[in-house]
């Protein structure tokens, strides 16, 4: 009766690598205590670039197959994983992102981070590839699982607005990420940091998801409200759909001596950015929890956040500071006046520690195999 948790993705480790980062060592510490056999199915990406796989590695088997570009990964899929999950003696499958579930597949548990591919029809370059992903990753996943965890209350809500079935009521759950975060253990390093004011913005190069051009804005009005140096910094890498894009946005900045992108950084460095800065900068609005959020609050730092991302609100607690990504001016001035006030802002002790959503998840599994 093993259970597969099933671990992969793309590119650098930014949100999926970062959650698979937090959640999978204390996971498996509970199945483990559940006496439940488990295996991890990683790709060979997910594998290189997540250090808590790595650890790992007796629980570990490499799967190839999950490196495959979609279509290919899809059909080995459909077509080779039931097969391949009876070789490997596995009866129960946990898909921890983008899950692709049909109904000849072992009893699924699948991870649904977000609904993007419902809220923006262009999302992944025109109608038809998000529609198609929307198929394969979202409403199979709402008709094939025998259980779904959303990541965030948010993502429960447009989960339950967009797809309002009975039979997704009664399998669905919430079991919201861990807000704390192992970064703010780590030991200080040397790190050369601005002398003025900075704002830092810590994600995937993404102008348009992560609304990189309007965290520009706000640093501008920034500088002119306060007469102050104020500065942006970028931290983080590009995933294979966005970097034209992401390219291109660096490019149009080269001539703003205030904003300096660092690209990805060892953690060690990062919580080091994360002590120094004034605040942090995380406009998007279409996030299915927001990591930088939790982050920056488990640092008892500010996060400007957009006022229509309902998980950024949920996870950064106490912390954030929500604006209209459209106005600078008014943002500019809100984050002035909350870091006029002598007080830093206390991490939300009502949030989840990844200890507790790995219990959450454990005993849903559990619950799976009864």
């Amino acid at each position: 009766m093993t259970v597969a948790l099933i671990a992969h993705y793309l590119g650098p480790r930014l949100g999926i690598g970062q959650y698979l980062e937090r959640l999978l060592p204390p996971l498996i510490e509970q199945l483990i205590g559940l006496n439940i056999p488990v295996k991890i199915f990683a790709s060979p990406n997910a594998f290189d670039k997540t250090p808590a796989l790595q650890k790992l590695e007796n629980y570990t088997k490499i799967v190839p197959f999950l490196d495959y570009s979609p279509s290919k990964r899809y059909a080995w899929v459909a077509t080779s994983f039931s097969t391949y999950c009876n070789k490997e003696n596995v009866k129960t499958v946990v898909w921890l992102s983008n899950p692709i579930v049909l109904p000849w597949h072992p009893p699924t548990l699948a991870v649904i981070h977000d609904v993007n591919e419902w809220k923006n029809a262009n999302k992944y370059g025109d109608r038809l590839k998000t529609a198609l992903r929307s198929a394969i990753y979202l409403d199979a996943s709402i008709r094939f699982s025998r259980k779904i965890i959303a990541v965030s209350k948010a993502t429960e809500k447009d989960l339950l607005h967009f797809r309002p079935q009975s039979n997704l009521k009664e399998k669905l759950k919430a079991i919201p990420n861990g807000a704390d975060s192992p970064l703010v253990n780590l030991k200080s390093v040397p790190v050369q940091m601005p002398s003025g004011p900075f704002l830092l913005s810590v994600g995937r190069i993404d102008p348009v998801a992560k609304r990189l051009p309007e965290a520009v804005a706000l640093v501008s009005a920034l500088r002119e409200s306060s007469g102050e140096g104020w500065e942006l910094h970028l931290v983080g890498g590009m995933n294979t759909t966005t970097q034209s894009a992401g390219e291109a946005f660096l490019k149009s900045i080269e001539s703003l001596p205030w904003v300096t992108y660092h690209g990805h950084i060892p953690d060690n460095e990062l919580a080091e950015w994360y002590r120094k800065a004034s605040a942090i900068v995380f406009l998007s609005d279409q996030e299915g929890f927001g990591f930088p959020i939790a982050e920056a609050a488990s640092f008892g730092r500010w996060v400007v956040v957009s006022q229509s991302n309902e998980a950024g609100i949920e996870a950064g607690g106490q912390a954030i500071i929500p604006v209209d990504s459209q106005k600078p001016k008014a943002g500019a001035a809100l984050l002035l006046q909350q870091l006029q006030k002598p007080n830093s802002p206390v991490a939300n002790q009502n949030l989840l520690t990844w200890e507790a959503t790995a219990k959450a998840y454990a005993e849903e599994i559990s619950g799976m195999l009864k």
